[in-house]
């Protein structure tokens, strides 16, 4: 039997953080789908995603010393260019790779790639059509997929589309040599979410995933620190809480995953441990999971 290698890489997985928004909010901007956003915000989201929660959060990350940190989306409420400064002002205090796919609130209207998600270039693609990405992190492939469009009022939901999936195909089979670990904000799976918050390509996206493999996929979206698998396929499918919600629920309650990443000759094994982090500050873990992937796709040569 061959030995695990005594050097996993080891990723942090948060989503959903929802930043703070710089104030005073410009009523210029809330002319839109934004003004409901606000709203909601003013009378709830404010006082259960907490800035002093979310620090927390990425604190107690940054103690265990992942190699990379990948974000599933939401750093955002409006998707405000303001905003968007402040989040990669954000991403620059994270230590070693980062990794980030958008999510629906940073896709919340119809905007100028230029004017908000293209001051995340240095750890996302600068331009749409750049999507999938792929960033290596020793023998792991963090491959970013992006979910994230603008939608109508009241609805929250994404696609992947053709073209990116078309692309995301030839990636996924060209690095099924390493442990390709799929990012994207919206869930690849009915019931997770509502219909108006889904991702409107699942089967889609499934069918692919069962052609290609992947060792598995992290998403955000839900604030649920979830397991499950892609439809038709045994890739685990792993959610994670918000890392800014308080919750009396504490599949809610903010947190984050911490992933290792360890190589046999021909296995790679993926723990997972859930932390959670109390609304008095205390951070725990809750759940550990262990699964062992088949290197490379059965019937396909490495």
């Amino acid at each position: 039997m061959s030995a695990i290698q005594p050097s996993p890489v080891r990723l942090a997985h948060l989503s959903d953080v929802h930043l703070p928004p710089p104030l005073p909010i410009s009523p210029r901007a809330l002319f839109n789908k934004r003004a409901l956003s606000l709203l909601s915000w003013q009378q709830h989201r404010r006082h259960r995603h907490l800035a002093g929660l979310g620090d927390a959060v990425v604190a107690d990350a940054i103690a265990h010393a992942p190699d990379a940190f990948a974000i599933t989306g939401d750093l955002t409420n409006f998707g405000l260019p303001a905003e968007f400064a402040a989040a990669a002002d954000w991403l620059s205090t994270l230590p070693g790779a980062v990794a980030v796919v958008p999510g629906n609130h940073d896709r919340m209207t119809p905007m100028p790639w230029t004017s908000g998600l293209d001051l995340w270039s240095r750890w996302m693609p600068a331009r749409p059509d750049a999507f999938p990405y792929m960033r290596q992190v020793g023998d792991v492939a963090l491959i970013g997929v992006n979910s994230a469009i603008a939608s109508p009022p009241f609805m929250a939901y994404g696609c992947v589309g053709r073209t990116q999936g078309e692309r995301l195909r030839g990636m996924l089979l060209r690095t099924r040599h390493l442990c390709r670990i799929v990012m994207i904000h919206h869930p690849p799976r009915r019931g997770l979410t509502p219909w108006r918050k889904s991702l409107l390509d699942t089967a889609q996206f499934a069918a692919l995933l069962k052609v290609t493999g992947a060792e598995a996929v992290l998403h955000g979206h839900s604030h649920n620190a979830s397991l499950a698998t892609v439809p038709g396929t045994d890739i685990p499918l792993i959610g994670v809480a918000s890392a800014s919600l308080q919750s009396d629920k504490p599949w809610r309650q903010a947190g984050w995953n911490e992933l290792s990443i360890s190589r046999a000759s021909d296995t790679w094994q993926v723990d997972l441990t859930r932390r959670r982090v109390d609304a008095d500050g205390t951070a725990h873990s809750t759940v550990h999971r262990t699964w062992k992937r088949p290197i490379g796709i059965p019937g396909i040569a490495t």
